[in-house]
């Protein structure tokens, strides 16, 4: 495919729930090990993503959809280092869905999943937008199973809870792992061990990605690289850039730019 320049477009979509749509155009970004708080449902529209996944290497090709399970660790990579158009759905699904492959093997979904970015992007008042998600929904549900038992007992699971609502809210400022522990009454080492052991990522990668998350809605407010770093406590511009392009696929500067008539 031939090179032309990244950008990624996020916006968000009141359609019976409040959904988070991206689409991202020409991305040959390496994401790291991350994850989502949502279900990701998505489709590849050129080039192929190559995905790990659950200790698995999967190769994404067009017209592919993948849907991946809230707080499961994935990186992903453009294949060959060319980059790739993918658009995704941020779902507020039940928890109680489980989905046993990253690739959602139904024919249906594709065409149904780029009408419906088609009206999201496009005509976002449409009537047809509401019961084409019902749509989408139905056909994805039915690849769905039972999810299996809670990785961690209830009590820790709750304390965990608090602890990453901790990080959440206090993602701007410098936060040690005493302090995320104390949050969840747990020592150092029992905190980091069961944070990981259940979101699959360390508390301060978890902390990380809040911090970017963050800084993708105040670059949108600040209208500024310089004054959004200084927001979320990233005082290093050039360290701000390149930890944003790492987990997000551009830079900040391009971010604002693609994404400023949207605010």
């Amino acid at each position: 495919m031939k090179k032309e320049q990244e950008k990624i477009v996020r916006f968000e979509l009141d359609c019976g729930q409040v959904l988070s749509i991206t689409h991202g155009y020409n991305i040959a970004n390496s994401f790291p090990a991350h994850f989502h708080s949502s279900y990701s449902l998505g489709i590849v529209e050129l080039g192929e993503r190559d995905f790990y996944y659950r200790g698995e290497r999967v190769f994404l090709k067009p017209n592919d959809t993948f849907i991946v399970q809230p707080f499961e660790p994935h990186s992903c990579i453009s294949s060959d280092g060319v980059g790739h158009s993918y658009k995704v759905i941020s779902l507020n699904l039940d928890s109680r869905y489980y989905f046993p492959q990253l690739v959602i093997p139904q024919p249906d979904l594709p065409s149904k999943i780029r009408e419906f970015h088609a009206l999201a992007e496009y005509d976002r008042s449409s009537p047809r937008l509401k019961p084409l998600l019902d749509t989408i929904l139905e056909l994805l549900l039915s690849h769905s199973l039972p999810h299996g038992a809670d990785v961690l007992e209830k009590e820790t699971s709750n304390k965990l809870l608090r602890a990453k609502h901790f990080i959440e809210e206090n993602c701007q400022q410098e936060i040690s792992l005493k302090e995320m522990s104390d949050a969840a009454c747990l020592s150092e080492y029992h905190f980091n061990r069961y944070f990981h052991k259940c979101y699959g990522l360390s508390p301060y990668a978890y902390y990380l990605i809040c911090k970017i998350k963050k800084s993708q809605e105040q670059l949108l407010v600040q209208d500024s690289v310089v004054d959004t770093a200084y927001e979320i406590g990233l005082f290093d511009q050039s360290h701000f850039t390149k930890l944003f392009k790492k987990h997000v696929g551009v830079t900040p500067g391009r971010y604002l730019r693609d994404n400023r008539q949207r605010r």
